[in-house]
């Protein structure tokens, strides 16, 4: 069964849709309210999307550490 060629293999790719993590109870990023992109004023970016952008992260990475920080860290959510 696929526990045992799970086991057994090398290398894993894994592929998810946008709503895995909400049953963890991770909040989506669209959601109007409760998405992510709803609650980033508090980081004060230009808009919600800055927050992913890799241009804006050059030139201002403190936003997406304090959100990782406060939100995403590891140990927040449990599956």
């Amino acid at each position: 069964g696929i526990p045992a060629r799970l086991k057994e293999a090398k290398h894993v790719v894994v592929l998810l849709g946008a709503g895995a993590s909400t049953s963890c109870g991770i909040p989506d990023f669209r959601s109007p309210g409760s998405g992510l992109y709803s609650n980033l004023q508090k980081y004060k970016i230009p808009r919600p999307e800055a927050m992913f952008d890799i241009d804006f992260f050059r030139t201002n990475p403190a936003p997406f550490y304090d959100l990782v920080k406060e939100e995403l860290w590891p140990g927040k959510y449990k599956p």
